[in-house]
């Protein structure tokens, strides 16, 4: 579609300093670059938190609505006030509990001393209360996304993208709920067909393995997973079938937001913190956008969902603000010379590490002053010298 003369048309939808960065590549590469752009999306979005079953919107065409959060703030009040009432009675009633416990406790305190079996025993009923929790904490989470799913159902919000931060976080989040099935007997039918096509490329042996056995399963019922830990050739079948509409619910990491061309009709955020190699931090707005930018099907919707689960907190105006409206990273060169990258330099004849200086994003402003710097130390050069 485009003429011959453009080699290439890059799309810079979170660099702030884009003219600087077009400059760079036309006087790396000695061609002319121009830049167009607008600010308008083609499908706005809204931004909403999801607290307690319910949805508040906070953010619409890029104006923050505080009346928003503080629905969403006095709904999570309420809900802390009626817990801290009910605490006292379950408390009161728990002592009671604990005062029995604690007598026939007493009666068999000798017993216990003298069964030789005792520590085993109180090991395992702390492993017992450890597993309760753990169990306890998988049922509250799986009744979340279970809620979460039926309201995007129900106001006809699928399909949907949810960015989880994490591998293991997205597996376990897909098989919490794998009671739901979200597709239809076609569906079903299309999924199985072209699943059996694409794997049968593989193997015998192969198309047993744990993880294709797996994903099947989910497919079958509308439920996709894509991260780093998936085979190639899964990665590739569940791209092929959310963009044909039959996935409707995506667990991902935020890798499917770059390259990946599957708009969806809504997407959520699992949380806004994530771990980058070093440490956990909050989202800066260019990640938020890039992957909030998944929701809105050209043609198909008039507006994009984003929504951001809510679990035991509400965020802080400040905070939601910073990253759903704030300004983009600018984009700065990370290029470092090293010692062996000059030593490989001096091993080629054609490159310089001058050149290679020069080349960099690093450099661009100080050689785009070239010119003028040269012209004033010829100004100064050629004026007299004070005797």
């Amino acid at each position: 579609m485009l003429p011959h003369h453009i080699n290439f048309c890059p799309a810079l939808c979170n660099v702030p300093n884009t003219i600087e960065f077009a400059e760079w590549i036309g006087r790396t590469k000695q061609k002319e670059v121009r830049v167009t752009g607008t600010t308008k999306r083609p499908v706005p979005l809204e931004h909403c938190l999801f607290y307690s079953g319910e949805l508040y919107r906070v953010c619409e065409n890029e104006i923050f609505l505080t009346q928003g959060l503080k629905a969403a703030k006095d709904a999570y009040k309420k809900k802390n006030s009626n817990t801290a009432r009910s605490g006292p009675m379950m408390h009161s009633g728990s002592g009671a509990g604990s005062g029995g416990a604690n007598s026939h406790r007493g009666r068999q305190k000798h017993a216990g001393a003298r069964n030789s079996g005792n520590f085993n025993g109180m090991g395992s009923g702390n492993l017992t209360s450890g597993s309760q929790t753990y169990m306890g904490m998988r049922r509250s989470e799986s009744s979340m996304w279970l809620q979460l799913v039926n309201k995007l159902s129900k106001n006809s919000l699928l399909p949907v993208i949810i960015f989880c931060f994490s591998k293991n976080r997205c597996d376990r989040s897909a098989d919490s709920i794998t009671s739901m099935d979200l597709t239809s007997s076609s569906e079903k039918s299309e999924i199985r067909v072209f699943c059996d096509k694409a794997f049968s490329r593989l193997k015998g042996s192969d198309r047993n393995l744990p993880q294709i056995l797996r994903i099947q399963s989910l497919l079958r019922r509308g439920i996709g997973v894509h991260h780093a830990g998936l085979l190639p050739i899964v990665k590739e079948v569940i791209e092929m079938l959310f963009c044909r509409g039959v996935i409707k619910v995506l667990f991902s990491t935020e890798t499917f937001a770059m390259g990946v061309n599957a708009p969806a009709r809504t997407v959520v955020f699992d949380t806004l913190r994530k771990f980058d190699g070093k440490e956990y931090r909050q989202l800066i707005p260019g990640e938020y956008t890039q992957m909030a930018g998944r929701a809105g099907r050209r043609g198909l919707d008039k507006f994009g969902t984003v929504i951001i689960m809510c679990r035991d907190e509400i965020l802080e105006e400040r905070d939601l603000k910073h990253v759903i409206v704030g300004h983009p990273t600018r984009l700065e060169s990370q290029f470092r010379l090293t010692y062996i990258m000059i030593m490989h330099l001096l091993r080629v004849e054609e490159l310089k590490v001058e050149d290679m200086l020069k080349r960099s994003f690093a450099e661009f402003h100080s050689q785009r002053k070239l010119p003028e710097k040269q012209q004033l130390l010829m100004l100064k050069m050629a004026q007299p010298k004070k005797k």
